[in-house]
């Protein structure tokens, strides 16, 4: 940048409080011997972005800066000529800087450091969130009187040995995942655990947990939070007999995302169910279920369970995360509480990740009730999920077990199926896709390659001890031999029978399937011949009810 030559600092002296500051001119000086105040002048000549004067902080600007709290800020307030805000006028106002800086909370703020090593940070951290959340001034009049703040937790290392109760409306937000990290240090607790925000519930009173009836009312603990951390047992804690790292007792509207919960389970080691990420619970009779919960890009990794419910949830939304080296990535009513209605239901599992669960990627016991669970597993990819990590295993589970009626999976990618379809030609162990009563609604296009005149395998399913049904929309077509066909075909597997309802335009060819069973290997193969002038193609898309 070009740099003006002057050949003296030109500075002015006087008395700020008598004369004020006049207007100075680009880069020249002022002191205010009275109020120790030093200026210099911004001009737009110059290229500068307004006409002002800019105070300088000095030394004892420094360390006088936290004695003029009460002093006011609005938003640009130097800003000439002033905006407005459409017809009605408005301007930035001013507030006293103390309150000014409380709109942003730190969980320094009490004192926590968050550098791991011996400190424990558990005690300090309900404190901000018993002074942020659980404020006995708060009635269902007021809330918006005495609005919460976010607590922020910095990049950080925060060992916890107790559980942090979280009431309504509490907001933790960390700095990202592997940033932020709470360490749980003991296995006799959650990290995190919601409450009842009954105001005697304050520190050094005595925490209402899980009971029959928490949160009939205002104080159920809604609206629960946390975005940008990682939340872990730390490595040394005992994995047996130990409590989830979350607890969501009776809270509605709750909210994780971007968030990682981890453990250090590996397959065969001593980890017991409590082991887990998330345990929801919830009674829906008593008015308290935990319903609308929002799991959305979140990482589970190390678990037994990764999440778990036995209780009345309703519309749980579980979407863009990851599953990983745990025993089960979901697994609701294993076994039904006694004093919940359901259990899960109307579950959406969507855009999901699972990979290497020693048994279900998704499972969901008996309701019970006679009830439907209509839970819908849409979009999501399963890798080496029940088979224990070993291909060509002889024993395993099925992918996602869902063994009350009602249930879905669309459009869901399975290595199970596209391993056996890879290796068409071997017989390999194929252990089921989904257990229990359910759909498999696949819409997307496959396309195999038919060789004139011969058998050709087009389809493996395993076989599961249900009487199965396929339906196949097809498209047929060889353009040498003018065939174009399209129809639907309906499979009985269990008794092979095949109906073929089709169309075309030009010529329908000829066709002939059969449908093999491999009793020991636990797989039905559809195969088709074609017979024309010449090879030909057919695409196909699938729904399988179980």
């Amino acid at each position: 940048m070009a740099v003006v030559s002057i050949s003296r600092i030109q500075v002015r002296r006087g008395q700020e409080n008598q004369t004020g500051v006049p207007t100075l001119a680009g880069g020249e000086f002022a002191w205010a011997a009275d109020t120790e105040h030093l200026y210099i002048g911004l001009r737009r000549e110059d290229g500068g972005a307004r006409d002002a004067n800019v105070r300088i902080l000095t030394e004892n600007d420094v360390h006088n800066l936290f004695t003029t709290m009460d002093a006011n800020y609005s938003y640009r307030s130097d800003t000439v000529p002033a905006i407005t805000a459409g017809t009605y006028g408005g301007q930035a106002v001013e507030r006293p800087i103390r309150i000014k800086a409380d709109d942003i909370v730190s969980i320094k703020d009490f004192g926590v450091v968050g550098h791991g090593g011996a400190e424990v940070a558990s005690a300090l951290i309900q404190v901000a969130v018993d002074n942020l959340f659980l404020d006995p001034l708060k009635t269902i009049s007021d809330y918006g009187k005495y609005s919460a703040k976010i607590l922020i937790l910095p990049a950080g290392v925060y060992n916890i040995d107790t559980a942090i109760f979280v009431p309504r409306y509490t907001t933790i937000i960390g700095e990202g995942v592997g940033k932020t990290i709470i360490n749980l240090i003991s296995n006799a607790s959650h990290a995190f655990q919601t409450i009842d925000s009954d105001p005697s519930n304050a520190i050094g009173s005595a925490r209402v947990t899980f009971e029959i009836g928490i949160g009939s009312g205002v104080t159920q603990p809604n609206y629960l939070h946390l975005q940008g951390m990682t939340i872990q047992y730390d490595p040394t804690v005992a994995k047996d007999n130990a409590q989830s790292l979350i607890s969501l007792d009776c809270s509605e509207n709750a909210i994780l995302r971007d968030v990682k919960i981890a453990g250090a389970h590996a397959t065969g080691d001593a980890a017991t169910t409590g082991y887990s990420g998330i345990d929801i619970r919830g009674y829906g009779s008593m008015q308290a279920s935990s319903e609308n919960i929002l799991i959305d890009n979140c990482e589970f990794d190390g678990l037994y369970h990764c999440i778990k419910s036995n209780y009345d949830i309703p519309s749980p939304v579980i979407q863009n995360s990851k599953f990983k080296n745990s025993v089960r990535g979901i697994s609701f009513n294993d076994i039904k509480d006694a004093s919940a209605d359901v259990g899960p239901r109307f579950a959406r599992i969507v855009n999901n990740r699972f990979e290497n669960t020693e048994q279900q990627a998704i499972y969901s016991g008996e309701s019970g009730s006679g009830l439907e669970t209509n839970h819908v597993s849409m979009n999501n990819k399963f890798y080496n999920c029940g088979e224990y990590g070993i291909r060509g295993n002889t024993t395993g589970t099925a992918v996602v077990t869902f063994l009350t009626d009602g249930n879905i999976s669309k459009n869901d990618w399975f290595d199970r199926q596209e391993y056996q379809m890879q290796n068409i030609q071997s017989v390999q162990p194929y252990f089921p896709l989904i257990e229990g009563r359910a759909a498999i609604d696949n819409g997307e296009v496959k396309s195999i390659g038919l060789t004139n005149e011969v058998f050709t395998p087009v389809l493996r399913l395993p076989t599961t001890g249900y009487t199965q049904r396929l339906v196949i929309k097809y498209n047929l077509f060889e353009y040498t031999a003018g065939v174009d066909r399209m129809g639907t075909l309906t499979v009985h597997l269990q008794n092979g029978n095949v109906t073929d309802d089709y169309t075309y335009t030009t010529g329908e060819g000829t066709t002939a399937w059969n449908v093999i069973s491999n009793p020991v290997n636990t797989f039905y193969e559809i195969q088709l011949k074609f017979t024309g002038s010449a090879n030909a193609t057919f695409e196909y898309q699938t729904l399988l009810m179980l």
